[in-house]
């Protein structure tokens, strides 16, 4: 049995898909959750901090790693098969691209790439089209980054919008574990 990584970043609006994620990745690994501080502290219009971590303890039975204390520990002793991060927010997908480590995220993806443990991310951003696109292709020309397959989620109201396919988390898993790109990598529109 595989043991995954799954860290949780900031695009609030995909926590219901996040929590199917999990689940779906509780059924075939031993899974550790990592979380930004923003998913930790914020309450928000989708969840409120308390109710998000309470539903992800619910799936995993375990406490979810909050510090960047927790996370380095996992470059030097490596624990790790895969780094699942999903959702990867904009910023965090800039941080991890210009080497930034500055929460347990960010610090779990670091000491991970440190041996060579492939990193699947999972975007959702509104400006990956746009501002964010550059460090996109810029991680998608680095060793050890994979990413589930992405669509334009709404492309008149939000031209530069992708999102990951949750349905092809776990396939694309699957591959980076060869270290490989699953394909094709960006889809149609497709409405959600």
């Amino acid at each position: 049995m595989n043991k995954i990584g799954f860290a949780i970043t900031g695009s609030f609006c995909s926590m219901d898909d996040m929590l199917e994620v999990l689940k779906l990745l509780c059924q075939d690994c031993e899974v550790e959750v990592f979380m930004t501080p923003h998913v930790r502290d914020m309450d928000t219009r989708f969840y409120s901090h308390l109710e998000l971590a309470t539903k992800i303890k619910e799936i995993t039975h375990k406490d979810i790693h909050t510090s960047i204390q927790e996370a380095e520990v996992y470059g030097p002793h490596p624990q790790l098969d895969a780094v699942v991060v999903y959702p990867c927010d904009a910023s965090t997908l800039n941080k991890i691209d210009l080497g930034i480590n500055d929460n347990c995220v960010t610090m779990l993806v670091k000491s991970c790439v440190r041996n060579q443990i492939p990193i699947v991310l999972g975007v959702y951003s509104n400006d990956v089209l746009s501002n964010s696109g550059v460090h996109l292709l810029s991680l998608f020309n680095k060793k050890n980054y994979y990413f589930v397959p992405m669509f334009q989620d709404d492309y008149q109201r939000k031209p530069h919008s992708m999102i990951a396919k949750k349905d092809k988390v776990l396939d694309t898993l699957k591959v980076a574990l060869q270290h490989q790109q699953y394909q094709p990598f960006l889809l149609g529109y497709r409405k959600i």
